[in-house]
């Protein structure tokens, strides 16, 4: 009877232990590290900040939610490790001018309908840095020649994404923080073609991607390409297959932005990768299960306290 006795102290005991490690990692939303800025171009420079040190920067239109040129400048970022930082197509704000001063390069990814040649020239004749403008005649043109610049660098590359580039942003934006990381190319499609820059880029290796459902890239496309297809139902749910597929080990970090104003996960995707943490897309009732174990988790841009208190509850799961 002693026995059985002392028996079940031990279980309660033990049980109590593992409940009271349990809440000591248990996640509350005010220990969500939150990065937010009065305005989108704000934000950017606060993740910036957070990156740590770099001499090279990339300018990206944000202006209307002119994300497009951006879609391919995550891979790029991570070769050259710079942050991405946003002005407007004629000038650039205080908060990313403040975060430009330690640099010495500066890359603008878009034509001069998207940043102008004023800008360009100013920054060569006034702010001494040297510039490098990557564009082209449309969003499909301009991630080929962003491509072929990490091609450049690298040599090689040893994976290629593709993605929707006209309804597939959210789709870029999921694998934006594994592109950074990597140092890898995004390329975009049309959804049922491809150019053959791209095509040729994508040849160059047997590790293909296809980030997002048969909506947004034809199955005859992923076929041709011999690429993977990585997707879910939702944009939600193929950002957790994106998670699931691209981090062999489960990360204990993740870094959040809202599913609908990407522009957020567009600056973030750098800093995620270097922290070799995940993006992930939330919402209300977004499946938040893939935060599940998380002991760190930093907020982009306004995402609502009652999203982010959802987010912090799921890690405890």
């Amino acid at each position: 009877m002693k026995l059985k006795k002392r028996l079940g102290s031990l279980v309660l005991s033990l049980t109590m232990l593992a409940c009271s490690l349990a809440t000591a990692n248990a996640l509350s939303y005010s220990e969500i590290q939150q990065i937010r800025g009065t305005d989108r171009y704000a934000t950017a420079s606060g993740i910036a900040g957070e990156y740590g040190l770099y001499d090279s920067v990339i300018l990206v239109n944000a202006d209307k939610n002119k994300l497009a040129d951006g879609l391919s400048a995550s891979g790029l970022a991570g070769v050259i490790n710079a942050p991405i930082l946003l002005v407007h197509r004629d000038s650039i704000p205080n908060e990313t001018q403040l975060r430009m001063e330690i640099a010495k390069r500066v890359y603008i990814i878009g034509s001069d309908n998207s940043i102008s040649s004023d800008i360009e020239n100013r920054l060569r004749s006034q702010g001494g840095f040297s510039v490098k403008r990557i564009g082209g005649q449309n969003r499909y043109e301009t991630s080929n020649n962003v491509a072929n610049e990490i091609l450049n660098i690298k040599g090689s590359v040893g994976k290629v994404f593709i993605a929707n580039g006209s309804k597939g942003e959210a789709d870029a934006m999921s694998i934006s923080a594994v592109a950074a990381r990597d140092g890898e190319p995004i390329l975009l499609t049309n959804g049922t073609s491809i150019s053959e820059t791209s095509r040729s880029i994508a040849e160059s290796t047997k590790n293909v991607y296809a980030i997002g459902g048969v909506d947004s890239i034809s199955s005859r496309l992923v076929s041709s390409l011999g690429a993977t297809r990585v997707s879910g139902t939702s944009r939600y749910l193929t950002n957790s297959q994106v998670i699931r597929t691209f981090y062999r080990e489960t990360p204990f970090k993740y870094i959040l932005s809202d599913g609908y104003k990407l522009v957020d996960a567009l600056t973030g995707g750098p800093l995620a990768g270097r922290n070799n943490a995940p993006i992930v897309l939330v919402s209300e009732r977004s499946d938040k299960s893939v935060l599940r174990g998380a002991t760190s988790l930093v907020s982009l841009g306004g995402i609502s306290q009652s999203v982010l208190t959802k987010c912090a509850a799921e890690t405890n799961r």
